[in-house]
């Protein structure tokens, strides 16, 4: 169906590569309108009850995640000039575009004159270090403000950052984080910056930065390779050149249709540029082969490549776009926008392979004398082996296998927000700080809650029976969240009489709970709803793991049984929506690992129609997945959103050899070789493209262990492992399996 098409490839590949150019240089221009957005609501499924009552509770309360921490670790804590500076930078920090409060031990001081630490720039003030202590240990033991601002040795300090709602995406929340470090860079005292604000912004930095910076040293590794095993600048420049493009496409596409680049589909330049190199590879390994048949032939080597791989690697093309598009199955809009994207990206490759490098071949045709490729002893020995000691390649895999099939029942789904980093990450070490001396910075919030019906109408939520139930609800958080502090009314509360001392007889408890609404806003935070029907309990938790997480909302469930029927308990907030999301793409992507090997069986079928083919080609393929499985648990590595979709992306990529494999076996004994000669011919001759592509794609993965970020360096990790594994599988166990296994077809 094709031949007509590389007919005139051959006959004109000038204006092929030149028609390539055109379209290039056209989809290049629609690059810059890709837009940038890292905002983590995107991994929110709106299927999802609990994203639900999320966006509830920030409809009524306003963001929670919107926080910066900034620690400060003065020398000497009771000097003098430390304060001068501090109160200089709040202003400074107060002044930022984008700012909507800053709590800092300066806080209380209009409340309460003991608390008074300013104007320390004022000479007539004589400074005192044992009057400050004093007001330090005060300003500290204060039930709102106090263990927020100050630790409880006094020797470090915080600033505590809300950030207005529309300033915290990507863009502006990190610039204005940029803008806080350039103002406390110069200073006195060592600074650590912390908060779910800063950690969402140093993510997009290791997005970014990944997705860039590991594209040279990508390219000079698989330069480097290519070279030695080619040993032919041609052969080198053409898969390169192929990649490019076929990257430039798929941005342009993705720029024309209005597409993100968010926090799924960030690597899909840098997952192209491996994977979408093993069509080129394959067309040059089996142009060099036909062209040492007639080393004259140009032409005809490459019309005759064309004609024999152009069916292949469309059918590996589309196997791996199968392994993507099983992503569609998610409820989750972002990874299935990462699926699609990638499965056109691996389309886009195969359309700008089969154009470009057959025309740079008949373009330039000086190749030389190739020598005998790196891979053609091993080759040659498996070849001359598996048929002697055919059970030998058949019993270790299937024993490997099986010992880890036994090790994956040791597999932890359970995970944390901070598993993203590693533990010499410095925002790891700055996060657990935060948590040793502040509690944390995760978002958590408990809500108690008046039922909504014609008998509750008249109800009042605050009295001092409900306050007593935040109490309780308080202690039970206390137990879990050991180090973490948590605010509500009854803070605000017991700070107000603080304050007051006896004075506060002469309020009743509604008017003080009036002042304490009106100053809320001095606080940067809503404590009650509107209708004073809802109660907030807000806290910055520790992390904690999705398991120790679902412990204590049974424990608060079970509380909540306790309490009249009329009132409710609730627990939201970014971090019960993320671990819940997690624990739901968890299982959305081993899924979607199943649909793929559906599809790719059903393909398999269909093509070889035989049950013998399609057996082996299974267990060939499923021996990768449980071998890595046993070196998850082995590792302990938890499963997560990256380490699940691995395997939908890695099958994909892995089934490609078995492909190229089976089409080349059955091929051989169309040609009347028997079942031997043909495993013997087909390992020769396609085990060394198979072994090139591998090497490339390995190399490729294996440079994203270079990351700091824990999702990149295991999505490197386990894909390289996988495919290495899925080569050695199909170059000793497929062949093994073909010898042993009775074949329908050979006489047809």
């Amino acid at each position: 169906m094709l031949n007509p098409f590389f007919q005139k490839i051959n006959n004109k590949p000038i204006h092929v590569i030149t028609f390539v150019a055109v379209v290039t240089f056209f989809w290049s221009l629609f690059i810059p309108k890709l837009e940038i957005d890292f905002s983590i609501e995107h991994l929110f499924s709106q299927s999802d009850p609990n994203v639900e009552k999320y966006f509830s509770f920030r409809n009524t309360f306003g963001r929670e995640d919107n926080m910066m921490t900034i620690i400060y670790e003065p020398d000497d804590y009771l000097n003098k000039a430390v304060y001068s500076e501090l109160e200089n930078l709040l202003y400074d920090i107060k002044d930022l575009n984008g700012i909507k409060n800053v709590i800092s031990i300066f806080s209380l001081s209009d409340l309460d004159t003991r608390a008074w630490i300013g104007n320390v720039n004022d000479d007539s003030i004589i400074w005192n270090r044992d009057t400050v202590l004093k007001k330090l240990k005060y300003i500290q033991s204060d039930p709102s403000i106090g263990t927020r601002v100050l630790s409880s040795n006094l020797k470090f300090g915080a600033m505590i950052i809300s950030l207005n709602d529309e300033i915290n995406n990507h863009k502006d929340r990190t610039e204005l984080l940029e803008k806080i470090k350039s103002i406390t860079k110069n200073t006195s005292v060592k600074w650590i910056y912390s908060g779910v604000s800063v950690l969402r912004s140093e993510y997009v930095k290791y997005m970014l930065r990944d997705n860039f910076i590991f594209l040279p040293p990508i390219a000079i590794l698989l330069i480097s390779i290519l070279r030695f095993i080619f040993r032919n600048w041609l052969l080198v420049i053409l898969p390169i050149i192929t990649v490019l493009v076929s990257v430039v496409w798929l941005l342009g596409i993705m720029g024309m249709m209005g597409l993100e680049i968010n926090i799924m589909t960030y690597i899909v330049p840098t997952l192209l540029f491996i994977i979408g190199i093993s069509d080129a590879i394959h067309i040059q390994s089996r142009f060099i082969e036909n062209l040492s048949r007639n080393p004259s032939d140009y032409e005809g080597a490459v019309f005759l490549t064309m004609a024999q791989m152009s069916k292949v690697i469309f059918l590996t093309s589309l196997t791996t776009s199968i392994g993507f598009l099983a992503l569609t199955t998610t409820s989750i809009k972002i990874v299935q926008e990462f699926g699609i994207e990638i499965a056109i990206g691996v389309i886009i490759a195969w359309l700008v392979s089969i154009l470009v490098v057959p025309s740079g071949i008949l373009i330039f045709k000086n190749f030389g004398q190739q020598k005998e490729d790196q891979f053609s002893i091993i080759l040659k020995w498996l070849s001359n082996t598996i048929p002697r000691k055919t059970w030998i390649f058949i019993t270790i895999p299937l024993f490997i296998s099986f010992v880890a099939i036994y090790k994956i029942k040791d597999i932890s789904t359970d995970a944390s927000l901070l598993d993203d980093l590693r533990p010499k990450n410095k925002l790891y070490h700055d996060l657990k700080l935060t948590e040793k001396y502040f509690g944390g910075v995760l978002p958590f919030e408990v809500l108690i809650k008046i039922k909504q019906n014609n008998d509750t109408e008249d109800i009042a939520l605050i009295d001092e029976d409900i306050l007593e139930l935040v109490d309780r609800v308080e202690e039970q958080l206390k137990l879990h969240f050991k180090e973490s502090r948590f605010f509500s009314i009854n803070t605000l509360l017991q700070s107000f009489k603080r304050i007051r001392g006896e004075k506060d007889s002469i309020f009743s408890l509604q008017e003080i709970i009036d002042k304490i609404v009106d100053n809320q806003k001095s606080q940067g935070i809503k404590l009650i709803s509107d209708d004073k029907k809802i109660l907030r309990i807000t806290g910055l938790i520790e992390n904690k793991t999705s398991s120790n997480m679902d412990k204590i909302y049974v424990k608060l469930d079970s509380l909540a049984e306790t309490f009249p029927d009329y009132i409710s308990i609730e627990y939201t907030g970014t971090t019960v929506v993320a671990l819940k999301t997690n624990d739901y793409l968890v299982n959305s992507l081993v899924n979607s690992l199943g649909i793929a090997l559906l599809f790719i069986s059903i393909i398999m079928a269909v093509l070889f129609r035989e049950n013998s083919i399609l057996f082996a080609s299974l267990i060939t393929n499923l021996v990768p997945i449980c071998t890595v499985l046993g070196i998850i648990s082995w590792l302990g590595i938890s499963i997560r959103p990256p380490t699940a979709m691995t395997f939908s992306v890695a099958l994909g990529i892995a089934v490609d050899d078995s492909l190229h494999f089976l089409l080349r076996f059955r091929k051989e004994l169309k040609k009347g070789l028997n079942r031997v000669e043909a495993i013997q011919s087909t390992i020769i001759n396609t085990g060394s493209a198979l072994m090139v592509t591998t090497t490339v794609l390995v190399s490729g993965f294996s440079v994203l262990l270079l990351s700091s970020f824990l999702p990149t360096y295991q999505f490197g990790l386990l894909s390289a492992t996988m495919i290495g594994v899925a080569l050695l599988c199909d170059i000793t166990l497929l062949p093994a399996l073909c010898l042993v296994l009775p074949n329908q077809n050979q006489n047809r």
